[in-house]
């Protein structure tokens, strides 16, 4: 009986393909010649461009679903290589034809199916090597001073030597602009004075000069002769320093002069609004009773702090509240310091309070522990899941990234859910142990009711709201209502209707 032959013919690239020594049709010229000699009957042919490391190829997979259908009886590919280099694809290929009396032979050399399964494996090892040796080789010319084609200002790319080199007339400016910023000047009024001598970017763009664009400029280190490669600090995981690649630069500026910009950085943080050190009352705990929004301080060299809406500035159209945007921050600071002054002082208050958290956390026994069962389970069936899911890799029925991606997913899920069931788990042991919570708690009554007074700093009072506040809420008439943690009473405090 005359065998039926299925021809297979892949390249990696469609350049390839043009390539009469190792062009598609080549291949199953060839391969048609070795079936006339064998005697065997051609029945379907497939072609694929695209790497020999993954079944994306939709030739290669109609091929395997045919013969589980045993529409042939072997398979001729001009070399072992042309069928699959991975462990994926090989594998998936042997799932295919086995039980199903199919065979594989190839053109160029005998095909063992022990060798192939090896050579498939080495192949994968060999593209891997590839990329490695790519990447030692970019990184090789990293160290010997090349660099990509885009210049920053004060530099020209040579493309004869791939390095850059110094432009004088941009090199000038960016000696003025690290002068001038060592003298103090802030970034924005230096962006305004590049702007009036009509000096242009490097990409000459019609904004001009911003104060973001000289910031930048007096943080980049290469200036001073120091330009710092593999650095991975826009990625998700920055490299380690260890591993950051030194490329020799011109400098243009001195490293006296590096080191004043360094310096003046470093007095700008911390002059800097946003990195205040004071420990504002209200932070992360005033918010908005009636459109959730949480109120913060914006303050000011010389001005005082104010307590602003994020929502109200954005959208103030969209926001259907009452209250201003803005609020005095040190009067609602210190209602809320009176308030819990109030409630500390209160004879009995704190202690009727320690005993009513004490009985809403019991309250949450059952709910918390239904909760508990459920994620229980959850995560049980994403174990369930995860084990099916490396089965499907092990025959072949999903890639390698596949996997990656529905591994990592489930990961993520499973992550969640205890991260979630620790938290409850830790609420239950403290609902476990609701009476000797409560006896602690009163332990505690004393020596807070002597620490809470006005002769405190604000670093003290902050700490106090911290250990006894959970939040502030403002609702539209400016009432203030503290939510306490232990104890965590409700009580109102107005200010706004007030004044």
């Amino acid at each position: 009986m005359t065998k039926r032959a299925a021809v297979y013919s892949r390249v990696s690239t469609a350049e390839q393909a043009e390539d009469d020594k190792a062009s598609l049709n080549e291949q199953e010229r060839r391969c048609r010649e070795f079936c006339q000699e064998k005697g065997y009957d051609v029945t379907v042919s497939y072609q694929d461009i695209g790497s020999g490391t993954t079944r994306k190829r939709p030739s290669f997979t109609d091929m395997l679903k045919d013969a589980k259908l045993r529409q042939f009886d072997v398979i001729i590919a001009w070399k072992t290589d042309r069928l699959a280099r991975g462990i994926y694809p090989c594998a998936a290929l042997m799932e295919a034809i086995e039980d199903t009396g199919v065979t594989i032979e190839t053109v160029a050399e005998l095909f063992d199916r022990t060798t192939f399964e090896i050579r498939a494996v080495l192949g994968r090892i060999e593209v891997e090597n590839i990329v490695q040796r790519t990447t030692m080789g970019r990184e090789a010319m990293m160290r010997a001073g090349h660099h990509h084609v885009k210049a920053a200002y004060g530099y020209d790319y040579d493309f004869k030597t791939h390095r850059w080199v110094i432009n004088e007339v941009e090199a000038k400016w960016v000696k003025q602009i690290f002068d001038w910023y060592v003298e103090g000047i802030a970034s924005s009024k230096i962006a305004r004075r590049l702007n009036t001598a009509s000096l242009p970017t490097k990409l000459h763009s019609r904004l001009g000069w911003a104060e973001k664009t000289v910031s930048e400029l007096v943080n980049q280190e290469f200036y001073a002769g120091r330009y710092y490669r593999n650095t991975g600090q826009h990625t998700k995981k920055p490299n380690p320093s260890e591993k950051w690649i030194l490329t020799p630069m011109p400098a243009i500026i001195t490293e006296e002069v590096w080191q004043a910009a360094r310096t003046r950085r470093k007095k700008n943080t911390v002059r800097s609004p946003r990195n205040s050190r004071r420990p504002y009352l209200t932070e992360y705990l005033l918010q908005c009773e009636e459109c959730g929004t949480r109120f913060h301080v914006c303050s000011g060299w010389g001005v005082a702090p104010r307590l602003m809406c994020r929502r109200m500035e954005k959208y103030p159209q969209l926001t259907p509240c009452r209250l201003p945007k803005s609020l005095d921050y040190e009067k609602v600071a210190n209602q809320l310091w009176g308030g819990i002054v109030k409630v500390v002082s209160t004879e009995g208050g704190l202690e009727a309070a320690v005993l009513a958290n004490a009985n809403r956390v019991k309250g949450k026994k059952e709910v918390i522990e239904q909760r508990l069962k459920e994620l229980t389970t959850r995560i049980t069936n994403l174990e369930l899941e995860q084990d099916r899911v490396i089965s499907w890799a092990r025959k072949g029925s999903i890639t390698e990234k596949q996997l990656e991606k529905q591994i990592k997913a489930i990961s993520a899920e499973s992550e969640q859910y205890s991260a979630e069931q620790n938290r409850l788990l830790s609420d239950l042991r403290l609902i476990g142990n609701g009476d000797e919570v409560y006896r602690q708690a009163q332990e505690m009554i004393p020596a807070m009711k002597t620490r809470v007074n006005d002769a405190l700093t604000e670093k003290d009072k902050r700490d106090v709201i911290d250990s006894l506040v959970r939040r502030a809420l403002l609702d539209g008439s400016g009432n203030l209502t503290i939510e306490f943690k232990v104890p965590r009473p409700e009580m109102s405090f107005g200010f706004l209707s007030s004044s």
